[in-house]
Order: structure tokens, then C-alpha cells, then sequence
């Protein structure tokens, strides 16, 4: 047997085994067409609380701040006008989770701030032309991934699942993701592995592979992640 199907034969048979059935799995459904609400749910949601039993954690952050921000049309020049109009700390208490990033250094521009590497990102998106989510095609989305990977604070991970909010297919094969492999099938994974992986098992239980992706990471979220500060 190859090492590829072994491999996704393991993480099948480990998948229920963790997660349950996949009827019981929760997958937000993303923000699709909705640019500002994917890039602040995709910054805000790395290593912190998603979705708790308690209906806390960042998709009632971003539910609530989308929800209140009252109006229809989204774009990353009215998520920048909204940050600078009142400074990236008062977003930040205003959205309602102040969370330093954890790989993003106090040096970095606005600072350590989730809410700091929020802009920055929609700062570097907007140079290169993008500001809603109609300007991002199947064609760019290396480049999306390439400038936001470019900001400190954001990783592939964090790019990929941007680009899954928003409705373009794929996994984000982050730490929780490779820890999860890891376990499943007794060695580490690269990238692309761990993406063919994913997909061979979404294949295997009937589902799409970003919801595997999505219940795989909450599920090891829920086993180690800290709240976020509020």
C-alpha cells in the first residue's frame, strides 16, 4: 500500500473517533462576499476560542461587529476609513477581544494587536488592488496568500482560511491541523501532504474538505486553547 492512501486511511479511521460523526459537525459557512468579515474571523480566530458551549468565542465577536456595523456593502476601504476613524485599540475593545498575536512582534506596525495585523492586512490587500471580495479570482489567490503571509502576525494557515471564508475551496493545513496528522498517523506532514491528506479523507467520509479542515481545527482548539483577553 502507498504511503498517501495509508496515510489518508488512518486519518479516516481517526476522524469519528475524535470528532464524531460527521452529522454532528459544525462548519460557520463562512462570510462569502463579505471581505472584511473573512479577514478579521480569519486574523482574530488562530489559537483562540471559535465557537464555545456558551455561545462565546470569535464567530460571536464577528457576528455581533457585523451585525452592528450597518451597512450592506464590504469592502477593505471601509474596514481601513472604520479602524483609523478611531485607532486600531478602540476597534479592538469595540470589536470586543483585545488578543495579542502571538507570532506578531511588538515592533510591528500598531503593535503586538490582532486588531494591529487586521489592518496592516487590509492595508496590504488594498495595495495590490483588492478591496472587495469580487476583486479576488481563482487565479489570484496565490498572491492573496503571498501578501498576507507577508504580514507579521499571519501565516499560510491563517491566508488559507481567509480565502475559505470567502468560499474559495481548500484546507488550512496550520499547527492544529499537522498536530491532529501527526497523531493519526504516526509522523509529520508537509503542507501539501497534509492538504492531500485532508482531502483524501473528506473524499472517503462524503465532505467537503474544508469542513473536515474547520472541525478538525476546532476540535484541537478546544483541547489546548486559552480565552481570549477581552
Amino acid at each position: 500500500m502507498d504511503t498517501e492512501k495509508n496515510d489518508a486511511e488512518k486519518v479516516t479511521a481517526h476522524v469519528p473517533r475524535c470528532l464524531g460523526p460527521p452529522g454532528e459537525w459544525w462548519w460557520p459557512g463562512g462570510w462569502p462576499g463579505d471581505i472584511e468579515a473573512a479577514l478579521v474571523d480569519a486574523v482574530f480566530s488562530a489559537r483562540a476560542v471559535y465557537r464555545s458551549k456558551y455561545g462565546k468565542g470569535i464567530f460571536a465577536n464577528v457576528a455581533a461587529w457585523r451585525d452592528g456595523r450597518g451597512r450592506a456593502a464590504w469592502s477593505l476601504d471601509e474596514l481601513i476609513a472604520e479602524i483609523d476613524g478611531i485607532g486600531v485599540d478602540a476597534w479592538a475593545r469595540r470589536f470586543g477581544n483585545r488578543q495579542h498575536s502571538p507570532t506578531r512582534p511588538p515592533a510591528a506596525p500598531g503593535g503586538p494587536s490582532k486588531a494591529a495585523a487586521v489592518r496592516e492586512a487590509a492595508g496590504a490587500l488594498r495595495s495590490q488592488g483588492i478591496s472587495t471580495a469580487a476583486d479576488i479570482g481563482l487565479a489570484s489567490t496565490g498572491a492573496v496568500q503571498q501578501v498576507l503571509a507577508s504580514v507579521p502576525g499571519i501565516g499560510r494557515g491563517t491566508a488559507n482560511y481567509f480565502l475559505m471564508l470567502l468560499g474559495v475551496p481548500g484546507v488550512k493545513p496550520d499547527r492544529m491541523v499537522h498536530r491532529f496528522l501527526h497523531r493519526a498517523a504516526g509522523h509529520a506532514f508537509s503542507d501539501a501532504k497534509a492538504e492531500a491528506a485532508i482531502s483524501a479523507a473528506a473524499e472517503r467520509l462524503g465532505v467537503q474538505p474544508h469542513v473536515l479542515d474547520h472541525a478538525i481545527w476546532r476540535y484541537e482548539s478546544s483541547r489546548t486553547a486559552v480565552l481570549p483577553v477581552p
